[in-house]
C-alpha cells in the first residue's frame, strides 16, 4: 500500500509514533488522515452521526461526525474511513508473538465481512516465527487467517502502530530458549573490506634536553568473501629519537561453523587462555563460540587504572605485543576498551609523562571459575608454532569443559611439543555451593630442554567467587595458586635458553600468589566500601611482594565523592603508602545531560609525594558531539601543570587534540581514529569499525544519522555504516531522519539485521524521492474538495487522501504532471488537478506549496 505521508515526531491518541517527520504547516492537513487510519482513536465533535450505528461505542472503533466541517453534506461515502481494520494493502509491522517481538516485515492485509482486516500468513512465516511445524495445518490458499493455519491462534492488527500481535496456544510453540534465534537468519553478509586505524602523535618540548616526538598507527585490515573473514593487524610507530618501527602483531582467516557453533581460524592468534597460559601461535585452532548460543545459554578484558602526573602517552603491552596506545590527561585515567586478546596473561602498563618519566605496573588478566550450565560444553583445539618465544616449536593444545549437572563441572586439558620439550596436562573442577562458586586444579609439567636438566614440576589452583544479595556483599573473585620450582608453562619452556636451563633459574620464579577483592554495600544510600590485595613470594630468597587498598566510595545528591588508601612492599623491601580523596559535581542544574562537571581529587605520601588536581569537562554542540575537558595540577615532584584537551565525535571519524604545559616542558597531542569499507556501492568512510558491522544504504537521505547516539551521517552518496552489531543477535538500527531533504521519504526508519561473526552486512532502507506538494485546490463549483476523497496518480495508484480545506500532500518525482480527485463513482465526483512547479522550486526548498483548480 503506498501512502501519500508518514508523520514521525509526534504521538497520537495511543502514544504510538510513526515513521518520518512533517513541518507544522502540514500537520493541519495530514493529522485528520493518519486519524482516519487509526483504529484506537476516536474524532468526534458534538453528537456521533446516527448512520454509523451504536456499534461505534466500542473503544477500539473509529467513528466520525459528518457534521463536523460540513461533512454531511459530502455525497462521498466515508464508511470506509470508519472500518476498524483500516484500508487493506501491505504495511511494514512489528510481530509479536506472544508478547515476544519476533520480526519486522512486510505484511498483506485483506478485507473480510465484518470489516475486520485479515494478516496473509503461511506456515513458513509461522515457522520462522516460533510456532511448531507439526501444528501448523496445510492451506491451498497464499492467504490464510492464522485461526485457520493453527487451532485456537489469532492475531489482532493495530494499524496506528503498525504492530501485528499473533496468539499461539504454549503448546503449538517450538521449544526454544529464551533469546534463541534461527540460524536460518543469521546472515553471512557481502563481499566487502575494511580498514580500521588509529593515530596518536605527539610532540614535547622541554627547557631542559632535546625535544621530542612520537606517532603511533595501528592499523585493522579485512576482506569478506564467502563466509570467510581475513583480517592483518600491525602498528607503526614511529619517534624523533630512534625513527620508525613496524610491529605486526598478527593476520588470520576465520570461517564460523554453524553445525559445531564454533569458529574455525588459521593464522596467527592466541590460544584461549580457559585452562592453561594464553600463549600466541600461528597455526589452526578450532572453538566453540558461546555467541552462537541464545542468550539465556550463555554462562573478558579488565579495566586498566591508573594515575598519570602530567598529559602522559600510555602503553599497554601483553606478552610483549604493544596492543594499545593512547594519551590521557593528567590526574587518574581509566582504560576500558581493550580487545580481549586472551583470557591469561598479564597487562603490562607504562605511564611516560611529559617530561620522560616512566613508570611501569602490571593488571592481572585472569578467568574466574569456570562454572558451565548442566549439559553446556565448550572446547579449543590448537596445532601450530609458538610465536614471541626466542624459540618456535610446533605445539598441540586440547582443552574440554562440561557441566555435568547444576552444580559440578570438569574440565581438562593437554599440551605438547615436538622434540618432547615439553608435556603438560591438566585436570580440575567447579562447584558451584551455597558457600560460594569454587574451582580447584592441578597441572602438571615435564620440560627438557635441548641439552638441559630435565624440570618436572606441578602446579595448583584455587579461585572463589560468592555474592550475598541479602547483604550486599561480593567477593568478586578470591584466587590462589602455588607452584613446585621445576613448573613452567609452555611459553615459559620454549623461551628458555638451553644453555642455561638448569634447576636454579626455574627455583628463582613466583612460588605462589594470592588475589583478593572484596565490597560491600551500605545500606540504600550508605555508599560502597571496597578492598583489594596481592601477595607473591619468589623461591631465590627474596622478600614477597604485597600491596592493597581500601577505599569507600558514595553520593550524596549531586555531590559524588571517594576517598581511600593503598600500600605496596615490594621485593626489595619498598615501602609506598598513599592516601587519596576525590569529588567530582555538575554545575548547574544536574538534571542537564550537558551540564559541565566540576572534579577535584588529592593523594598524599607515596613516591609522588603529595598532589593535587582540579578539573572541568562537559559536552558541546548541538547533539553533544564534542566533549572538552580541562585540569590544572601541583605536586611536590613535578610542579605546577595545566592540561585541556577535546575530543569531537565527527561524522565519520572520532578526532582529538590536547596540549599540556608545566614549567619545564610542554607537549601537544592529536589524535584520529576511524574507518573505510570498500563494497559493491564504493569506498564509505566510518566514524568507528567493530568487529560486526552493516553498511546502510539510504538513497537520497544524505544527512540523515544513526540514531544510536554515535552521530554518524549518512554520506552524499547515501551509505552509512552501523559498528559495534552483535553477532547471531537480532540488532535494530535506526535512522534519524533529521538533517535530510524534505525530498526524500523514508519507507522505514529501521530495519533489522541478524549478523554472522565479522560480517559487513548489507541494511537496504527503501526510500522514495519526490518533490513535496501542498496542493490547495476546489471543485469547478468553487466548492473544496471533500474530506477523505482519494487522490490517484497517472498510473492508477492511490497515493492519499484530501485532508481538511480541501488540501492534499503528494510527493512526486515530475514537476509537472496531473492527479485524480475521486469521492464517488459517477464521473460527476471526480474531477483532475494539473501542477507545475515554479522554475525557483529546488529539492532543498522542502515543501512546495501550489494553488489550482480541480477541473
Amino acid at each position: 500500500m503506498s501512502n501519500a505521508f508518514t508523520i514521525d515526531s509526534f504521538t497520537i491518541a495511543d502514544g504510538k509514533r510513526t515513521s518520518m517527520w512533517l513541518p507544522p504547516r502540514v500537520l493541519a492537513a495530514s493529522i485528520l488522515l493518519v486519524l482516519a487510519q487509526a483504529p484506537s482513536t476516536t474524532f468526534a465533535a458534538g453528537v456521533r452521526a446516527d448512520s454509523l450505528g451504536s456499534a461505534a461505542n466500542s473503544a477500539n472503533e473509529v467513528s466520525f461526525n459528518t457534521r463536523f466541517g460540513g461533512l454531511a453534506d459530502s455525497r462521498y461515502d466515508l464508511a470506509r474511513l470508519g472500518r476498524k481494520g483500516a484500508v487493506p494493502g501491505v504495511y511494514r509491522v512489528d510481530v509479536y508473538v506472544n508478547d515476544t517481538l519476533k520480526a519486522r516485515k512486510d505484511v498483506e492485509f485483506r478485507g473480510s465481512d465484518s470489516d475486520d482486516l485479515i494478516a496473509c500468513l503461511d506456515g513458513t512465516l509461522l515457522t520462522e516465527w516460533g510456532v511448531a511445524p507439526e501444528a501448523i495445518a496445510k492451506a491451498e490458499s497464499t492467504c490464510t487467517d492464522v485461526g485457520t493455519l493453527v487451532a485456537n491462534a489469532n492475531a489482532t492488527f493495530d494499524p496506528a502502530g503498525l504492530r501485528l500481535d499473533v496468539s499461539i496456544p504454549q503448546a503449538d510453540l517450538s521449544r526454544t530458549a529464551r533469546g534463541y534465534v534461527d540460524p536460518a537468519l543469521w546472515d553471512a553478509g557481502m563481499t566487502a573490506a575494511t580498514l580500521g586505524y588509529t593515530f596518536n602523535a605527539n610532540a614535547v618540548t622541554t627547557s631542559s634536553g632535546p625535544s621530542s616526538t612520537t606517532v603511533f598507527t595501528g592499523l585493522d585490515a579485512g576482506l569478506n568473501e564467502g563466509g570467510w573473514r581475513l583480517r592483518g593487524r600491525g602498528s607503526l610507530s614511529w619517534s624523533s629519537a630512534q625513527g620508525s618501527q613496524w610491529q605486526g602483531v598478527g593476520a588470520f582467516a576465520q570461517h564460523d561453523v554453524q553445525r559445531l557453533r564454533s569458529q574455525f581460524t588459521v593464522g596467527d592468534g592466541f590460544t584461549s587462555g580457559e585452562l592453561f597460559a594464553s600463549a600466541a601461535y600461528r597455526g589452526a585452532n578450532l572453538a566453540s563460540d558461546d555467541r552462537m548460543l541464545p542468550d539465556s545459554r550463555v554462562g573478558y578484558a579488565p579495566v586498566v587504572r591508573g594515575t598519570a602526573q602530567t598529559r602522559a602517552r600510555v602503553e599497554i603491552r601483553q606478552n610483549d605485543f604493544l596492543i594499545y596506545e593512547t594519551t590521557v590527561a593528567p590526574g587518574a585515567f581509566e582504560i576500558d576498551d581493550l580487545y580481549a586478546t586472551g583470557h591469561s596473561g598479564d597487562l603490562e602498563v607504562r605511564v611516560i609523562e611529559t617530561d620522560g618519566t616512566v613508570r611501569s605496573f602490571t593488571v592481572p588478566y585472569a578467568a574466574v571459575p569456570r562454572l558451565l550450565r548442566a549439559g553446556a560444553s565448550r572446547y579449543s583445539a590448537t596445532v601450530g608454532k609458538l610465536r614471541g618465544a626466542d624459540t618456535s616449536p610446533a605445539f598441540a593444545e586440547a582443552t574440554y569443559q562440561r557441566g555435568l549437572n547444576n552444580w559440578l563441572t570438569g574440565y581438562a586439558g593437554v599440551q605438547a611439543t615436538e622434540d618432547a620439550l615439553y608435556r603438560g596436562a591438566l585436570l580440575g573442577a567447579a562447584v558451584n555451593t551455597r558457600a560460594g562458586a569454587l574451582s580447584w586444579d592441578v597441572a602438571g609439567a615435564w620440560t627438557k630442554p635441548d641439552g638441559g636438566e630435565s624440570l618436572t614440576g606441578y602446579s595448583t589452583r584455587l579461585t572463589f567467587s560468592k555474592a550475598i544479595p541479602s547483604t550486599r556483599t561480593n567477593l568478586a573473585l578470591a584466587g590462589y595458586r602455588y607452584s613446585t620450582g621445576e613448573y613452567l608453562e609452555l611459553a615459559e619452556a620454549a623461551a628458555m635458553d638451553a644453555s642455561r636451563a638448569d634447576v636454579w633459574s626455574a627455583r628463582a620464579r613466583v612460588r605462589d600468589r594470592l588475589q583478593l577483592s572484596f565490597s560491600q554495600q551500605l545500606g540504600q544510600e550508605g555508599g560502597v566500601l571496597f578492598a583489594s590485595g596481592s601477595r607473591q613470594t619468589y623461591r631465590d630468597g627474596r622478600a614477597g611482594s604485597t600491596s592493597y587498598q581500601l577505599g569507600y566510595n558514595n553520593r550524596k545528591g549531586a555531590l559524588a565523592y571517594n576517598v581511600g588508601a593503598s600500600r605496596t612492599l615490594d621485593e626489595v623491601g619498598r615501602k609506598d603508602d598513599q592516601l587519596f580523596v576525590s569529588f567530582s559535581m555538575p554545575l548547574g542544574n544536574s538534571s542537564r545531560r550537558r551540564a559541565p562537571t566540576l572534579s577535584a581529587s588529592a593523594s598524599f605520601g607515596g613516591s609522588a609525594g603529595t598532589s593535587l588536581h582540579t578539573g572541568l569537562n562537559g559536552q558541546a554542540g548541538s547533539e553533544g558531539q564534542f566533549n572538552y575537558a580541562m585540569k590544572v595540577s601541583d605536586s611536590d615532584r613535578g610542579g605546577l601543570n595545566a592540561d585541556a584537551g577535546a575530543t569531537w565525535q565527527a561524522p565519520y571519524a572520532l578526532l582529538g587534540a590536547g596540549y599540556g604545559w608545566s614549567k619545564d616542558a610542554q607537549q601537544a597531542s592529536f589524535s584520529a581514529s576511524g574507518g573505510l569499507v570498500a563494497h559493491k556501492g564504493g569506498i564509505t568512510l566510518a566514524q568507528r569499525l567493530g568487529e560486526t558491522i552493516g553498511v546502510a544504504e539510504v538513497k537520497g537521505a544524505a544527512g540523515a544519522s544513526l540514531a544510536d547516539g554515535s552521530h554518524a551521517k549518512v554520506d552524499r552518496r547515501g551509505y552509512v555504516v552501523a559498528s559495534d552489531l552483535r553477532p547471531y543477535r537480532v540488532n535494530t538500527v535506526e535512522l534519524d531522519p533529521k538533517g535530510m531533504s524534505l525530498d526524500v521519504e523514508l519507507g522505514t526508519s529501521q530495519i533489522q539485521a541478524v549478523p554472522r561473526a565479522g560480517a559487513v552486512v548489507p541494511l537496504q532502507f527503501d526510500t522514495k524521492s519526490g518533490h513535496a506538494l501542498l496542493v490547495r485546490a476546489k471543485r469547478p463549483s468553487g466548492e473544496a474538495l471533500p474530506f477523505g476523497a482519494s487522490v490517484i496518480d497517472d498510473a492508477g495508484q492511490d497515493i492519499g487522501l484530501v485532508g481538511q480545506g480541501g488540501q492534499l500532500f503528494a510527493r512526486r518525482a515530475e514537476r509537472a504532471g496531473r492527479l485524480q480527485v475521486r469521492w464517488g463513482h459517477g464521473p460527476e465526483e471526480a474531477c483532475v488537478i494539473s501542477y507545475e512547479l515554479p522554475e525557483h522550486s529546488n529539492a532543498k526548498a522542502g515543501i512546495t506549496e501550489v494553488e489550482a483548480n480541480c477541473l
